[in-house]
């Protein structure tokens, strides 16, 4: 019986001392300069006490935990790996060519052209066709025309109508105009030009140099074309 329960406690003092172990195993390795390893350490202390004189290092010991380790690196395993950032760039550009582009705006119709009507010609008893007809010598007809327009209190029209009654030969007539144009417009140079020219025909050099006078001032010199016409006729009845 003795004997029995002397097996007992050796077999119960070994089963302790291999849980102490496995509890209290050593949990650094010592790797010196010269290449040699000892795994024999159960504190990091312990382990720079014996590497601080040649420069060694204190690693984990690999075997430490065994049946943790596994555990540990499934669980790393099992995490999802973060993307790098190649690969979100290269997913980027696929993103953004899934949307689709905006449809293009048709461009808008030009506007409609409106087909102006064409006016009609006007008429031919015009301004410038009545003046015309008196310059070439048609006086009756160019009075007519002038008289026609319907603005004979102009003083282009009425010196125009004096001009054409006095190459007919109608003085007081032309005279009558001439004062009408005057009486809207002192100063129009075309109507002193022929007063002026019918007062020299007329006799009359004094009203018609005071004529010319006033062309001149109005003009300011001698070059205007009604101050150069009057004073020809003046010079030639002076002869």
């Amino acid at each position: 019986m003795r004997v029995l329960a002397l097996c007992s406690l050796i077999v119960a003092a070994v089963f302790a001392l291999d849980v102490h172990t496995a509890a209290n195993a050593a949990a650094w390795c010592a790797a010196s300069r010269n290449g040699g390893t000892n795994c024999g350490f159960y504190t990091y202390e312990q382990c720079r006490a014996t590497v601080s004189g040649d420069g060694g290092s204190c690693n984990r010991n690999l075997f430490e935990s065994g049946a943790e380790k596994p555990a540990a690196r499934k669980e790393r395993k099992a995490e999802p790996k973060p993307k790098r950032k190649e690969e979100k760039e290269r997913v980027a550009p696929a993103e953004k060519s899934a949307t689709p582009p905006a449809a293009a705006q048709p461009a808008p119709a030009p506007p409609a052209v409106v087909q102006q009507p064409v006016p009609a010609q006007q008429p031919t008893n015009n301004f410038q066709s009545a003046r015309a007809l008196i310059v070439f010598g048609k006086y009756e007809a160019g009075i007519a025309a002038m008289k026609a327009l319907g603005y004979d209190e102009h003083p282009d029209v009425a010196t125009y109508i004096g001009l054409a009654h006095g190459k007919l030969g109608r003085a007081a007539e032309a005279r009558s105009w001439y004062e009408k144009a005057l009486a809207v417009d002192p100063n129009h140079l075309l109507t002193l030009s022929y007063y002026g020219m019918l007062r020299a025909e007329q006799g009359d050099l004094r009203k018609a140099q005071d004529d010319l006078e006033k062309i001149k001032r109005l003009c300011g010199g001698t070059s205007c074309k009604e101050y150069i016409a009057l004073d020809g006729v003046i010079a030639s009845k002076r002869r």
